[in-house]
């Protein structure tokens, strides 16, 4: 990874970094969290907007439904204004996609969703912060072309009620049009540029006609896709469909390389697109976490295996039924990917550490992910984010990602 184009400033790293010391020593003692709570509540929630697709929404359940009730889905506030895409399926509920494949009956991924934004709600109430939470998504949407082109929803995002704005691009579309191998990939970074930088320009062009500070704005850099990567063998996980593509074709332009080739390449689009934008406060590296737990041993590198490696969990979703017969496993997260993918977002952008959760967090048991894997998951996170380095100090030949330049003082991870 290009690590010349991180461009989170060192004072927003040392504000993080004391952020997440502060509220890590602080928690220890039941009565002082209840304290920061009091103090949370008592001012003006934070209102945060995520803007996405199904990587933000989460195209299963239970993360796509996930605490929805919490937050607001600006294309389905209530079921007489859902889009049409969102909208519960008649009959309801929808029949469930069973084996064998094709099958006839397909996802529905009706609405109002909760998602990722839900599971970041429920993070900042564990940690006792005020996050008024709302998200603006459409599935395969790019952000130039299905949001800043689209009025409609371009005056959604563009209000100078956010505090925050979360942008997030459509999965293949930050990629280099040709990869290192030689392979077409459908990637547009250009696209990918205006896209960030005509909606930044029209937030803060609101925030500034409205008189009040500009709202911060975030990337949230998505996961590598398994199914660019990989080929399957495996007749119970089978890539199937308009996804199928033989080597190094349009859907499998990465096959030959390390899962990490696709995820570096990801990097490098986002944080050089942050780096052109002096309006982009920072970039959540979910990817790069995704990358972490799998070099770690916590995450299977190949979700295609017919034996997975015990101990391990598939970051990406696994049911080929529920996926059938467009998007294959080993493309959308699952309910792990999801929760790593939160849990970046939360500690980048509210610079408290995951490790707060502990074992016993909410959206963990909620999902199923098992104490222990949630807290290898929460650690995974605080030491990616945590582990970022800075360009000034990269350009002098200096380790900023830690206090000693080796390994995280709290998780005890290697930085390097």
């Amino acid at each position: 990874m290009n690590i010349e184009q991180g461009r989170v400033s060192q004072a927003d790293r040392a504000r993080k970094w004391v952020n997440a010391m502060v509220r890590l020593v602080a928690c220890a003692a039941l009565t002082v969290c209840g304290s920061l709570a009091a103090i949370s509540a008592a001012a003006a929630p934070t209102r945060i907007l995520f803007v996405g697709n199904s990587f933000t929404h989460g195209r299963y359940d239970p993360v796509r439904l996930y605490n929805a009730a919490n937050v607001t889905d600006l294309n389905c506030v209530d079921l007489s204004t859902c889009s049409a895409a969102e909208q519960p399926p008649v009959p309801f509920p929808p029949p469930v996609p069973m084996l064998p494949l094709p099958t006839a009956t397909q996802l529905s991924e009706y609405g109002p969703y909760g998602g990722i934004p839900g599971l970041f709600k429920q993070f900042t109430v564990e940690a006792g912060l005020d996050y008024d939470v709302a998200l603006d998504t459409i599935s395969a949407a790019t952000l130039l072309n299905g949001f800043y082109k689209q009025k409609s929803r371009l005056a959604l995002i563009a209000d100078p009620a956010w505090d925050i704005v979360v942008l997030q691009e459509q999965s293949f579309l930050p990629l280099p049009a040709v990869t290192d191998l030689g392979n077409a990939t459908r990637g547009n970074v250009q696209n990918f540029q205006a896209g960030v930088d005509t909606i930044a320009a029209a937030i803060l062009a609101a925030d500034q006609m409205a008189g009040r500070p500009n709202a911060a704005i975030y990337l949230y850099e998505t996961q590598p896709l398994a199914s660019y990567t990989y080929v399957s063998n495996n007749a119970q996980k089978p890539i199937f469909g308009s996804s199928t593509s033989p080597p190094g074709g349009v859907n499998a332009p990465y096959v030959g390389d390390p899962i990490e080739t696709m995820a570096a390449d990801l990097h490098d689009a986002y944080f050089s697109v942050a780096a052109r934008n002096p309006a982009v406060t920072g970039v959540a590296p979910a990817g790069d976490a995704w990358i972490r737990a799998i070099e770690e041993g916590v995450a299977v590198r190949n979700p295609y295996l017919a034996i997975e490696p015990a101990g391990q969990v598939s970051l990406w979703d696994q049911d080929p039924a529920l996926a059938c017969c467009t998007t294959p496993i080993g493309y959308h997260p699952s309910s792990f990917g999801a929760y790593l993918s939160a849990l970046v977002l939360f500690a980048e952008i509210t610079g408290v550490t995951p490790m707060q959760l502990g074992p016993h967090d909410r959206v963990a048991r909620d999902l199923g992910i098992p104490a222990g894997v949630a807290m290898a998951l929460q650690r995974v996170a605080f030491a990616t984010v945590h582990c970022q380095l800075l360009p000034a100090d990269a350009a002098a030949g200096r380790d900023s990602r830690t206090p000693d330049g080796t390994a995280d003082s709290v998780t005890g991870a290697s930085c390097r």
